[in-house]
């Protein structure tokens, strides 16, 4: 038996959210993952994270970072 045009529209809109709190949980766990990076670095005496950038004066993790709140800015 053929869905009616209302029912078609809820089962899309129910696929939509589903795959939007998909994304959204995906992009808690990538975050979080970075936090718990943040929380492992070396810190100096003050307690300060100490970051380190490479010759071209670029810091892996600040990138890291701002590629994933670049990606996830909604």
């Amino acid at each position: 038996m053929p869905l009616d045009p209302a029912q078609r529209h809820q089962i899309e809109q129910d696929a939509i959210t589903v795959a939007w709190k998909a994304e959204r949980l995906a992009a808690c766990d990538d975050a979080i993952a970075l936090l718990r990076e943040v929380a492992d670095l070396e810190r100096d005496d003050d307690g300060d994270v100490i970051l380190w950038a490479d010759e071209n004066g670029h810091n892996d993790l600040t990138s890291r970072i701002s590629t994933f709140l670049a990606d996830h800015n909604q």
